[in-house]
């Protein structure tokens, strides 16, 4: 992970955490805030916090186990209207100073198996960013596509300016471009 490309950092050192796990709760400032709002094309973002719990994973690396919760509020996609979201997730992660090797191949191939565990990420420098991490589970917990209740795309905008038909199926593309066809002889 890296500074630049996070809203908000906060490096938290690793050569401390020994048998015991170490807590850490971190809250994003004002500024920061402001920052993760217009990264996240937010409306507003309040309440954001973070609990991470730290060990000491395969001797040299540190799993990383948290909690974030925030209320964000985005636009609808349909009407602009302002969407609630309560986030409340848990999350883990591991570091390891050695995570490019255990991760991949020599020759720069990378093998993805959907239901083997996350290989760790690269710790560097003995230092963790956990502002980095919340921002990124914080990324991942917002609803891509945040819809006001009730939102209907306007009819202009549907498909022949007609609603779906009553079984629910879409019309073939031949069936329209036949259609088209007709109309224009």
């Amino acid at each position: 992970m890296s500074i630049d490309t996070f809203p908000f950092s906060y490096m938290q050192g690793i050569l401390h955490v020994g048998e015991r796990p170490v807590v850490v709760e971190v809250t994003p400032g004002p500024d920061d805030i402001q920052r993760m709002i217009e990264t996240y094309s937010l409306v507003d973002l309040r309440d954001v916090s973070a609990r991470f719990e730290l060990r000491r994973w395969r001797k040299v690396g540190v799993a990383v186990e948290g909690w974030l919760v925030a209320h964000a509020v985005q636009a609808c996609v349909v009407t602009l209207a302002p969407v609630d979201q309560q986030i409340d997730e848990s999350f883990s992660m591991r570091f390891d100073p050695d995570a490019a090797e255990l991760s991949g191949s020599d020759d720069g191939e990378i093998e993805v198996d959907a239901f083997a565990e996350d290989p760790p990420d690269q710790l560097e420098g003995g230092r963790v960013d956990l502002g980095a991490i919340l921002c990124e589970q914080f990324a991942l917990a917002l609803d891509p596509f945040p819809r006001a209740p009730g939102a209907e795309l306007p009819e202009d905008y549907r498909e022949d300016g007609q609603d779906a038909p009553e079984d629910g199926k879409k019309p073939s593309p031949f069936a329209i471009l036949d259609k088209l066809r007709k109309r224009d002889e």
